[in-house]
C-alpha cells in the first residue's frame, strides 16, 4: 500500500507544467501572455482547471459588470459558465477567432461543433469571426455549424462523467491524462443456496453431516490508475490493484457437534488490467459516443497454490484474460446515460487452474447539477462460469451476480493546471444465483449478500503539446 501512494505522488511531481506551445505546435514567447492573471500568477480555467497560457488559440474572456475579467481555456468552458450564472452577469464575452487570434463577440462569432480538431474540451467548439471561415473550416475538418444561441442549448455542465463499474464512451482527445488512486470494501456473509440466501452459523448447525461452511470474506484493495488519451479517438486506462483478503469459516466435529471458526488471510498485488477503448462513432454535438473496448490482464498478481480450494483468497489469477465488448453514453441537459456489454475469456495457468469466463453488462445515470458535482445510481450485471481445475469444473463456483450501486463524486481543487476529484461508491448486490454443489448430505456452497464500497482521488489534465 505504501509503494502505491509513492508512486502516486511521484507520478503527480512529474508532471509537466512549465513550458508549452501553442495549439498548432509554434512556441509560446514566454510562460504568460495577456489573458494571464497579473503578478506572475498563472491563471487557471475555473471549470477544468487547465492553465489559460497553455490555449492561446482558444482561451474566452468574461468580463463582469464590476470590470473584473475572467478567462476560460475554450468556448465550451466559456459555454457551461453562461449557463450557469446567464449571459446578464457579463459586460463583455469574447472568444478568439481560429485563424486570426482576435477578439470578438462571442454573440456574433460563428462556431463550429464536433470536427476532427479537439483543441480543448468536449464538446470541441472552435469560433470564427467570419461565418465564410467558419464554413471553410467546416468543409475541410467536418462539424456542424452553430450561433451563440445554439451552443447555449447544446452545452450540458459536464463534458463527460466516469461510471464506478461500467466504462465511459466518451474519449476526451489526444494528450488528456489522469492519474488516482482507490481504495475498496467488499464483504460476503450469507450462505448462497442458488438464489437463497442462508445465516452462516444457522446453516452449518442445521445440517447434521455439514462438516464446514464459510462464514466471512472481506476484501481490502487498494490501486493506483492511470488514464491517457493516446488519440483522439483512442485511450488506455492501466490499474494496478493490491489486496488485503480475510476469510473465516465454520467447522463442525460431526461427533460432538462442536463448531469452531478458522480464520485465513493472504495479500499481494493484483493483476495489471489494461483497457483500451476506441470510439466508433461520435454525432456532431458529441452528445452520444459508441466505443468499442479492448480489455487484457498481465498476471502480475501471484496464485497461491496453497489456497487451490479458496480462489477468494487469490491476489491474481496466474494468467491472463482477454476480453472486449461496447459502450455507449449519451448526455441530456444535466444528465448522462451510460451503458455497457462485455465479455472476459480467462486462460488456464501453471497450476492447471483457470478461472471462468465472465459476460457483463450495466446502466448508470448520473445528475450534474453543477460542473464539479456529480450523484447517480449505476446496476451491473455478471454472470461468470464455473472454474476449473485439471479440467474439471469446480461446482461451488461462478454464477449470477446483479449489483445496485449509488455513486458521487465532487471536483474540489483546481491545481497543476487540471483538476481534483474526490469519488466515492456505496453497493450491495440486490440478486444473486451462485452456483453449489450437492455431495451426498453436504453441500458446497459460496458467500453472497453484504455489500461493498469505494473511494478514490484522482487528477485529470490535458497536455496537447508538450515541448521535449
Amino acid at each position: 500500500m505504501k509503494n502505491i501512494w509513492i508512486l502516486a505522488l511521484l507520478c503527480v511531481c512529474l508532471i509537466p507544467g512549465v513550458v508549452y506551445a501553442d495549439n498548432d505546435g509554434t512556441k509560446t514567447e514566454g510562460v504568460y501572455s495577456e489573458d494571464a492573471q497579473p503578478e506572475g500568477k498563472r491563471e487557471e480555467c475555473r471549470i477544468c482547471g487547465m492553465w489559460i497560457d497553455q490555449y492561446q488559440r482558444t482561451a474566452a474572456e468574461l468580463v463582469y459588470k464590476d470590470g473584473t475579467k475572467e478567462h476560460t481555456c475554450g468556448v465550451a468552458c466559456l459555454f457551461r459558465i453562461l449557463d450557469d450564472e446567464g449571459v446578464e452577469a457579463f459586460r463583455s464575452i469574447t472568444v478568439r477567432d481560429w485563424n486570426t487570434g482576435n477578439r470578438v463577440d462571442a454573440r456574433e462569432a460563428t462556431y463550429v461543433i464536433g470536427s476532427r480538431i479537439i483543441p480543448e474540451m468536449i464538446p470541441n467548439i472552435i469560433a470564427f469571426e467570419r461565418a465564410t471561415d467558419a464554413e471553410a473550416f467546416q468543409t475541410k475538418e467536418g462539424g456542424e455549424l452553430i450561433g451563440f444561441g445554439r451552443g447555449l442549448q447544446i452545452i450540458t455542465p459536464r463534458g463527460q462523467t466516469v461510471p464506478f463499474r461500467l466504462q465511459t464512451a466518451v474519449t476526451t482527445g489526444k494528450g488528456s491524462f489522469g492519474i488516482g488512486v482507490g481504495f475498496g470494501y467488499v464483504r460476503r456473509d450469507d450462505i448462497k443456496l442458488g438464489s437463497d440466501s442462508r445465516d452462516p452459523h444457522k446453516f452449518i448447525s442445521s445440517r447434521a453431516q455439514q462438516p464446514r461452511a464459510p462464514r466471512r470474506v472481506e476484501s481490502y484493495g487498494q490501486s493506483l490508475f492511470i488514464n491517457y488519451g493516446i488519440t483522439d479517438r483512442l485511450a488506455v486506462l492501466a490499474n494496478l490493484p493490491y489486496f488485503e483478503r480475510e476469510t473465516s469459516r465454520f467447522d463442525k466435529n460431526l461427533q460432538t457437534g462442536e463448531i469452531t471458526t478458522i480464520d485465513a488471510d493472504a495479500a499481494g498485488l493484483g493483476d495489471l488490467d489494461l483497457r483500451f477503448r476506441y470510439n466508433l462513432w461520435r454525432n456532431t454535438i458529441q452528445d452520444t459516443w459508441v466505443t468499442a473496448t479492448l480489455t487484457t490482464t498481465v498476471p502480475t498478481g501471484r496464485f497461491n497454490k496453497a489456497f487451490i480450494d479458496s480462489p477468494a483468497l487469490q491476489p491474481g489469477a496466474g494468467a491472463p484474460s482477454v476480453g472486449g465488448g461496447l459502450l455507449f453514453s449519451y448526455s441530456w441537459r444535466d444528465l448522462w446515460f451510460h451503458s455497457s456489454a462485455t465479455y472476459t475469456g480467462r486462460l488456464r495457468n501453471g497450476d492447471e487452474y483457470r478461472f471462468g469466463n465472465e459476460a457483463g453488462a450495466g446502466v448508470a445515470v448520473h445528475y450534474t447539477p453543477r460542473y464539479d458535482m456529480m450523484l447517480g445510481i449505476e446496476a451491473d450485471a455478471v454472470h461468470a462460469e464455473k472454474n476449473e481445475f485439471k479440467g474439471v469444473t469446480v461446482g461451488n463456483t461462478g454464477g449470477t451476480r446483479v449489483n445496485l450501486t449509488f455513486v458521487a463524486d465532487w471536483r474540489f481543487l483546481l491545481a497543476l493546471g487540471g483538476n481534483f476529484t474526490l469519488r466515492a461508491a456505496m453497493g450491495l448486490p440486490i440478486h444473486e444465483d451462485l452456483n453449489h454443489r450437492t455431495i451426498g448430505p453436504r453441500e458446497q456452497v459460496q458467500l453472497g449478500g453484504g455489500y461493498f464500497g469505494n473511494i478514490a482521488l484522482t487528477y485529470a489534465t490535458r497536455f496537447p503539446f508538450i515541448e521535449e
